[in-house]
């Protein structure tokens, strides 16, 4: 009963259905910008392909998804935690956005945004001055109310510091750089 628009590609490999895949039209006018991986976070399965495939798909000026499965049971009303940098808006202001389409969807109807950004100890008060300084004027489209401000020790990492504050959360939304994919693969 969704509204998606389903086509086939077949192609002789992977990389030759993605290049076909970015080079095809729209639906009804409007050009695609986006292009969703997913693989199995067990099994790791296509996150080859994925990684191999990534400059690829920047190289058509697309955004780029990419969705770990994990097979656990999604509990909506845990809502989307969406990790950003401050000083990346162009990223945030897509994360937020998508977590607001994903809301639209009925099943997310008693669910909630967080917005979460990290920064040390020391800057804490010009973390939080930014981020409101972007809500206040609507480059960050959300209300002070969902962001929290944590602070990272310096024997913490950062992953260990999302696997924490988001274990519960229906869905994590975070933020990667093109050339972190590019040096550390299947790390990031």
């Amino acid at each position: 009963h969704n509204q998606v628009y389903v086509d086939t590609i077949i192609s002789p490999s992977y990389t030759a259905s993605i290049a076909q895949a970015i080079q095809m039209p729209g639906v009804a006018g409007m050009e695609n910008n986006m292009v969703i991986f997913d693989y199995d976070k067990h099994t790791k399965e296509n996150l080859d392909n994925i990684i191999d495939n990534f400059a690829l798909v920047r190289s058509g000026n697309f955004d780029i998804c990419v969705l770990a499965v994990s097979g656990k049971h999604i509990e909506f009303h845990n809502g989307i935690h969406v990790w950003i940098k401050s000083s990346d808006t162009n990223n945030s202001n897509l994360m937020i956005l998508l977590s607001f389409i994903i809301m639209g969807h009925p099943d997310w109807k008693k669910s909630s945004i967080k917005i979460f950004n990290i920064c040390d100890e020391r800057n804490v008060d010009s973390v939080r001055n930014e981020l409101e300084h972007l809500v206040i004027t609507g480059r960050l489209p959300i209300t002070i109310h969902n962001i929290e401000i944590v602070t990272q020790p310096k024997d913490v990492s950062v992953k260990k510091i999302i696997n924490e504050k988001s274990v519960d959360a229906a869905l994590t939304i975070i933020g990667v750089r093109a050339e972190a994919i590019k040096h550390d693969k299947e790390k990031v």
